[in-house]
């Protein structure tokens, strides 16, 4: 995100001279423009598919999906009140720091339970393929596969400024922390969204949403609603999942019947196709987030060390 904060800066430096210096009205002009872009991305979401009934590994893309055009909103918002982050003060660089290590750390915890998934379905690949040789074998293996063995531990994370300290800081600290904020309250919402998923876990969820702080987007705060009814009343497991149990469980009464198992062991391979492309779809997604927030973290890094003295 800071990376892409300093090429969006050399991209409208020489348009937007004349904003060098905006007066407090623009500064909040420009902190409701951010607030409004998240909101947006938040209604897409909402607007984008009305079956929560089953949490999908495809929904959950999407809400990840979330992360990185607020961050994008946010260096897009730097820019604009032209606040790089060479200028920001040290409760500046602070907040970001906690909050992009916070999400660093998250995103390893869905890269582990992506794997965890995986693994899953490497099982199912496996058992699948005894099928013919060895079918009281694969009966035994696919009985026993479980999806859900994942699980963290979540710390409560403070999302306020203290306001005791507020006289202190220029108009253009206060946009970026107040920005800050947002993000971060959004952000924990999202990973959430896509942890609980991830895990079949409402726990997870339920953690998360206590660390994400009182909700003030009140686009989220109706979406969250919505999705805590119906976690809370069916449960997280993704479709993607029930549907793969169901399969097997159909392919373990074909065998048990001694009835031909061609079509049921087929209804699986598919279901896996599906499942894997999904699963490393949305992995990726996960890898390229992670990697921009670490350059994003190296560089403010060096321009602490290069303020001191």
């Amino acid at each position: 995100m800071v990376l892409l904060v300093e090429r969006l800066s050399k991209l409208y430096s020489k348009l937007e001279n004349h904003h060098n210096h905006p007066q407090p009205e623009a500064l909040s002009a420009s902190l409701q423009a951010f607030r409004s872009d998240v909101s947006s991305f938040i209604t897409q979401l909402l607007n984008s598919d009305p079956g929560l009934e089953t949490l999908s590994l495809e929904w959950i893309q999407k809400c990840f999906q979330i992360l990185p055009m607020i961050n994008k909103a946010f260096a897009k918002l730097v820019v604009e009140i032209d606040y790089h982050v060479r200028k920001w003060k040290a409760k500046t660089m602070e907040e970001y720091l906690k909050y992009s290590l916070d999400l660093l750390d998250l995103l390893n915890s869905f890269s582990s339970a992506l794997s965890h998934l995986g693994q899953a379905r490497l099982s199912l690949s496996h058992a699948l393929s005894l099928v013919e040789s060895s079918p009281s074998s694969a009966v035994e293996r696919l009985k026993t596969i479980e999806f859900m063995s994942f699980t963290k531990e979540f710390k409560d994370q403070e999302n306020k400024i203290d306001e005791s300290k507020e006289r202190s800081w220029s108009d253009k600290e206060w946009v970026i922390l107040q920005a800050l904020m947002e993000l971060r309250s959004t952000g924990f919402w999202v990973c959430s969204i896509v942890l609980a998923g991830l895990c079949g876990d409402d726990r997870a969820y339920l953690a998360m949403r206590k660390s994400s702080g009182a909700l003030s987007n009140p686009t989220l705060i109706n979406l969250d609603s919505s999705v805590c009814g119906v976690i809370m009343g069916e449960g997280c497991v993704l479709k993607e999942v029930r549907e793969l149990k169901d399969s097997a469980d159909c392919l373990v009464e074909a065998i048990a019947g001694e009835s031909s198992s061609d079509a049921a062991a087929e209804e699986m391979r598919r279901k896996l196709e599906e499942f894997e492309k999904l699963l490393d779809g949305l992995g990726k997604e996960v890898d390229r987030l992670f990697f921009e927030l670490l350059a994003g973290r190296n560089e403010l890094l060096d321009c602490i060390r290069l303020q001191k003295p």
